[in-house]
């Protein structure tokens, strides 16, 4: 059900009732009362009533607060969200679809928010169009009817390490991710075709533990292996610190021996030694675009940006990769 079943039972046309619901004094009384009477019958009369609380009041889902990159996604589109004179309340979901789907539902059906942002979720949302929604999103394409994405463009950035790596004698380039980061593996995959470089497999490698935690064990296991690549590219910073760490501790030299590319750009990142090369995200203008976008759609439930949002990243190259040694050769 929607405002325009409502229009449909009340035998009215749909901007009749979007009036109604504004407060417009274009329409009687009576079919005001009408309108709201029918909402109320099917559960639908908060969602659409603007007569409510004077800020708006905008839900954010994140995956964690623990890691710096939401973290700051966070601050910017709280600040975002009261320079519009809003007010934000935050759950987290630990990556877990269910607990998504569980938080809209909430915030739909209970809270009746004005709008939701979700970032990165890993499954179709439910009720979409109850409720104006914004996606921030990273990686490759994803689909989910009646929301709004606004993505960081991770491949441009991904593809430009794959190519200046690429240029410094790399050839065997490994990729370090979690099992949640499906996306810019999707985006290391592409750049090492369009570079003409092999995926192998055995350089490929996901893990389910978090942080530096993660990063060491994928190191390790390389290392054990008995066969390194001479570079590789890492899901985040703190993934790329645990590897180098790890590294250290078993006598291989970064970048002398395997050069390392994190990304998001953390602010660890330029004082780690060796200072450690990532891609950068751009978290104001990520924020700054989903707000905006999510206010518009609270503002006027027709707008509708017919294509995603696309934010830049930027490649910042540091000491932790350089060309491609002889003996590595």
């Amino acid at each position: 059900m929607n405002m325009r079943s409502i229009a449909k039972l009340a035998g009215v046309s749909l901007s009749t009732v979007s009036k109604a619901f504004s407060g417009s004094r274009e329409i009687s009384e009576q079919t005001r009362q009408k309108i709201f009477a029918i909402a109320k019958e099917q559960g639908l009369y908060d969602i659409y009533n603007k007569n409510k609380f004077e800020k708006k009041v905008i839900a954010v889902i994140c995956p964690e607060v623990g890691n710096e990159f939401y973290t700051k996604i966070i601050q910017h589109l709280d600040q975002e969200i009261k320079k519009r004179n809003g007010i934000m309340l935050m759950s987290i979901n630990n990556f877990n679809a269910e607990i998504t789907n569980e938080l809209i539902t909430y915030y739909t059906a209970y809270c009746h928010v004005d709008g939701i942002i979700c970032i990165c979720p890993k499954t179709n949302l439910v009720n979409p169009s109850l409720i104006p929604g914004v996606v921030i999103f990273e990686g490759s394409r994803r689909t989910f009817d009646g929301w709004t994405f606004v993505r960081t463009d991770m491949y441009s950035s991904i593809k430009e390490a794959v190519f200046k790596l690429k240029e410094l004698g790399h050839t065997d380039i490994g990729f370090a991710c979690e099992d949640t980061t499906h996306g810019k593996l999707d985006d290391f995959k592409r750049a090492m075709r369009n570079a003409s470089l092999p995926l192998r497999a055995e350089w490929i490698s996901k893990t389910r533990k978090r942080f530096e935690d993660g990063g060491e064990m994928i190191a390790n296991e390389w290392i054990d292996s008995g066969r390194l690549p001479t570079a590789v590219i890492v899901s985040n910073d703190y993934k790329a610190m645990g590897m180098i760490n790890a590294f250290k501790k078993r006598g291989v030299r970064v970048p002398e021996d395997i050069s390392v590319i994190g990304m998001d750009d953390i602010k660890l990142s330029a004082s780690f030694e060796p200072s450690l090369s990532s891609i950068r995200v751009n978290y104001d203008e990520v924020c700054k675009k989903s707000v905006e976008i999510i206010t518009k759609k609270i503002d006027n439930q027709y707008y509708n940006p017919l294509t995603d949002t696309f934010v830049s990243t930027k490649l910042i190259i540091r000491d932790s990769i350089c060309e491609r040694r002889k003996e590595n050769v």
